[in-house]
């Protein structure tokens, strides 16, 4: 017989066992995954990082006294999505032996009082090596949104098919604020088919308070490939911190952006920014490219994985219909 009780200091060290043993089997299907959160004085660690978090709450699932899964989840306000719940990649693990219906438990269980808070926006990073949960989650109504990526720089062949009329310069770091006119590239690309993602103020303004983040930032780099000297694409990295992340390998640099003039792309541009980049990152000692797309970008979808990205994490997102609040047949 199960039972699920709110989260207590007391199923840590049992829920750190289950992390543990979870990222013990990831790193057999990706081996750049951070190892020392093998050992469970670690995962334990990583898991009171995030029951720290100022708005986290908790669900544990027992057998008799026995931790056999848990859901940790974080209420936020998105400025896209509004009233958000964010499951993070340490934050929703079962045991391995436990059937996998599990998950869809403790989804409804910890789901009805998302609903109650008002918090329809259902949001969760989800290891790719898990299928068995990813497909529990798929028949739950959820749906891929992003994939997260690591391209492991000592396999990297410049890609042919570059464009020959295409010169890549890296941007000195007090002149980044340039990079602010080419921001709205990746959200005009995604407005258009198959994605249909809109151009809202919102999320122009984020993007471009994203990148003005980074100017002068240690360590961030910006290139930027022109054609005639016009800028036509650019990439912007800056170092991964691995101190926390269970998934950042060490000497990891974040490809934090990166976008082609929509009405030149498939003319090689991209490779060509890629193939100098991916050098210059390399012989600065970085030995993996982190990047993440957007599932419904075909383009970034085919591209991405053409040079050698494979991907670790997939984020997936349900939007529960809001009139659930009152048209529930009471």
């Amino acid at each position: 017989m199960i039972r699920f009780v709110e989260f207590e200091e007391q199923y840590i060290p049992q829920m750190a066992s289950l992390l543990a043993t979870r990222h013990q089997e990831e790193r057999q299907r990706f081996p750049f995954l951070q190892q020392r959160f093998e050992e469970v004085e670690q995962a334990e660690e990583r898991l009171r990082e995030e029951m720290n978090k100022a708005y986290v709450g908790g669900l544990v699932t027992l057998r008799d006294d026995d931790v056999i899964g848990y859901l940790l989840y974080e209420y936020r306000h998105d400025s896209t999505r509004g009233r958000t719940v964010y499951v993070g990649y340490p934050s929703f693990v079962i045991h391995e032996d436990e059937h996998p219906r599990l998950a869809r438990l403790m989804y409804t269980e910890a789901g009805a009082e998302w609903i109650r808070n008002g918090y329809f926006e259902h949001v969760m990073d989800v290891p790719v090596g898990n299928d068995e949960l990813i497909l529990e989650l798929l028949e739950q109504s959820f749906h891929f949104e992003q994939r997260f990526a690591a391209l492991p720089l000592g396999l990297y062949r410049a890609q042919p098919g570059e464009n020959s009329l295409v010169k890549v310069n890296e941007l000195p770091s007090d002149e980044q604020a340039a990079l602010q006119k080419m921001a709205p590239w990746n959200s005009l690309h995604q407005a258009k088919a198959p994605a249909w993602k809109p151009i809202t103020q919102e999320a122009l303004d984020a993007e471009r308070d994203m990148l003005s983040a980074y100017e002068g930032k240690e360590g961030t780099r910006s290139f930027v490939a022109e054609q005639d000297g016009v800028p036509v694409a650019f990439h912007l990295y800056t170092p991964a911190d691995a101190r926390h992340a269970m998934t950042t390998p060490d000497q990891a640099a974040i490809l934090v952006q990166a976008a082609t003039n929509v009405e030149l792309r498939g003319q090689g541009i991209g490779k060509s920014i890629a193939n100098h980049s991916f050098t210059q990152m390399k012989n600065a000692g970085h030995e993996y490219i982190m990047t993440d797309w957007y599932t419904a970008n075909h383009l970034a979808s085919y591209f991405w994985p053409k040079l050698g990205f494979r991907s670790y994490i997939i984020r997936m997102a349900r939007t529960v219909d809001a009139r659930i609040a009152w048209a529930d047949g009471q």
